[in-house]
Parts: structure tokens; C-alpha cells; sequence
């Protein structure tokens, strides 16, 4: 495996990146028994919001505390928070970052800096949480929860999902020069933290170190993903598949049903370029989201349209796979613009 970084490593003090905070809670809420936070850029403000209603809704015999670590939001989408916490009795503490650290490291056109705020919220919760839920903002709930609180880490920082299968946790294992991985590779999007734990090693520190390291980012396709399976290989507990199962809506695409069975799944998560929040992801896979979000505060917000070269060519497809020929050349057309005039 690559050496981890030892010195000298790149810190930054979470609690000083914390620009302001808001918080939102119901009155009847006195203490909260599971605590779940998501980190997320505008472009996955929506999700964030239906993952969290998601929870509440089939979880309503427990309370949450819910933190949204972001580096924007509006006015709009907070009062939507504090109505979201009277509905539902719950509490949510907002926090604006300063991001200029974080924007030192790799991203692409896929994904934005904000992948790294998890970093961010594993550090921030040392001495304050024992133990929190990180959430991708392109998840959602179908059921209780309630048994991932009760997971015993005391021989692991993390407890995970393995992302796919042995196939891909061989080649990852080949590509980071990291054998371990190939006895299992984790997918990032659902954490179960031991925060003290992750301090302690220096988790945060050690994999931003990873991802600067030139030789090594060279071999990442998952960025945060890969380096954390570095930094944190032999220190997960692996979960069932329940609670992290990955469906991407492009699989439409192929003809073929691919969504899971609602009944055995905790987290459905829907990996690749197309959310359920985009105009073009409706199909039965995202039925589930929908109904969420038309019983939320947020019910009144258009699900989020095309607006980058890649986002056209892929509601192209699914309007071609829809037999909406007229939208699939319009969009077809708006990508090839976009490509010529900004090549």
C-alpha cells in the first residue's frame, strides 16, 4: 500500500471553517437520539432536503438531529428548514464553511469540492458526538433506520457499505497499491462515524495528504473514496447492502429493471450524473422521491433542469428512451451549442 503521509501533515481546524450557523427545532424537541448530517453544494440543496424528509417520514417514532454542513444557502430554503422542523418535530442546525481550503484539492465535472465536506463534519463533531450518520445528498430513505445506531464500533473508526463487488474491489486494490482493499472496498455515500476515533488517527489529515500526493491522485477515479479507502483500510465494519444500495437512473436506459425491492432496502441511492431531482430522471425508480417531495415544504420547487453540456446530453437520451423526439433534439441540439461554443 502507498505510505501514508507522516510529518508534517496538511491540517485544518473544522471548527474554524464554520462561517455562521443556523438552527432550527421544533419546541417539543428536548433531546435527539440519532444524529445524521449531510454535506452538500446548491446543486444538491433539493436532494439534501427530500433525504431528510425521507428519514422523518419513515422514522416517526424516533428524533433526529440533522446537520447541513454547505457553503450557500437562501432565505427561502430556510424557512422551508424551520417549517420542515414543525411538521415533523425534529432539529436542524445549518452551517455555512469557508471552502478555500478545500478547494486545493482534485475535482471534475462530476464532482465539485463539495464532495469533501464530509471531512469537514467527521473533525467538527470530535468531543461533541460520539457517534454520526454521514449522508450523500443523493439518498433516499425507505424505511426504519433505527438498528445502524445500535452498531458497536468499538473495534472500527467506520461501518460501511462495500461499493459493487470483489471484481472492483480487486481492481481498486491494484490501481492504490493497497492489497487490503481487495477484502473490501466501501462506498463513501453512508457513513456510520466513530468521531473520536477518526480524530485520534488523523483520518481527515492523512487522506487530504493522499489526495495531493501527485502519484498517487493519479490513479483516482473516486477521489474522496479511493483516499479514504486508503486511509482508513482494516478500520471498517462492513453493513448489509440494505443500507446502501445503489441504483443509477441512467440504467433506464438499457431496457432493463434494475430498482430494488423497496421492502428489503433502508437507503436507496442513486448513484451517477442523473438525480431524482432532475427534470429528466422520471421514471418509477424515482416515484418514491417524488412522493416524498410533494408531502415536504419543498413541494412547490420544480425538480432542477439541464444547464451543462453534459446534463443535455443526458436528458437527450432519456427523452430518445422516452419516444419525446422532440425534446430529445431540442436537448440534443442545446448540448452540441454548449460544446462547440465552450470547447
Amino acid at each position: 500500500m502507498p505510505a501514508l503521509p507522516k510529518g508534517n501533515l496538511m491540517y485544518f481546524n473544522s471548527k474554524e471553517m464554520i462561517l455562521t450557523s443556523y438552527e432550527f427545532s421544533s419546541a417539543k424537541v428536548k433531546n435527539c437520539q440519532f444524529h445524521i448530517a449531510y454535506g452538500a453544494d446548491m446543486n444538491f440543496s433539493l436532494g439534501t432536503a427530500i433525504s431528510i424528509c425521507s428519514i422523518l417520514h419513515f422514522n416517526k417514532d424516533y428524533t433526529f438531529h440533522f446537520y447541513i454542513f454547505t457553503d450557500m444557502i437562501s432565505a427561502n430554503e430556510l424557512k422551508k428548514y424551520d417549517e420542515l422542523t414543525k411538521i415533523y418535530n425534529t432539529k436542524i442546525t445549518i452551517l455555512l464553511i469557508d471552502t478555500l481550503q478545500l478547494k486545493k484539492l482534485p475535482t471534475n465535472k462530476l464532482w465539485s469540492h463539495a464532495i469533501y465536506f464530509r471531512f469537514i463534519i467527521a473533525n467538527y463533531f470530535h468531543q461533541k458526538i460520539n457517534k454520526i450518520l454521514y449522508l450523500d445528498s443523493d439518498i433516499i430513505c425507505s424505511g426504519d433506520i433505527s438498528e445502524l445506531f445500535t452498531i458497536n464500533l468499538s473495534h472500527h473508526i467506520i461501518a460501511a457499505v462495500a461499493d459493487r463487488d470483489q471484481y472492483l474491489w480487486k481492481k481498486r486494490a491494484e490501481m492504490l497499491a493497497t492489497p487490503a482493499i481487495a477484502n473490501g472496498y466501501f462506498n463513501s455515500g453512508v457513513m456510520l462515524i466513530d468521531t473520536d476515533k477518526w480524530y485520534k488517527n488523523k483520518v481527515t489529515e492523512k487522506t487530504i495528504n493522499v489526495l495531493l500526493d501527485d502519484k498517487t491522485k493519479a490513479k483516482f477515479i473516486f477521489y474522496d473514496q479511493d483516499a479514504l479507502n486508503i486511509s482508513l483500510v482494516n478500520q471498517v465494519l462492513f453493513l448489509e447492502k440494505k443500507f446502501n444500495t445503489q441504483f443509477s437512473i441512467n440504467y433506464e436506459l438499457k431496457n432493463r429493471t434494475l430498482f430494488p425491492t423497496i421492502d428489503n432496502v433502508k437507503f436507496i441511492h442513486y448513484i451517477g450524473p442523473t438525480k431524482p431531482w432532475n427534470h429528466w430522471s422520471e421514471y418509477p425508480s424515482t416515484d418514491l422521491f417524488i412522493t416524498i417531495k410533494e408531502k415536504s415544504p419543498w413541494k412547490t420547487t420544480p425538480l432542477i433542469a439541464a444547464s451543462t453540456s453534459n446534463q443535455y446530453r443526458y436528458t437527450a437520451k432519456h427523452m430518445f428512451n422516452k419516444k419525446k423526439y422532440i425534446q430529445w433534439l431540442l436537448n440534443y441540439l442545446y448540448y452540441f451549442v454548449i460544446k462547440v461554443l465552450y470547447k
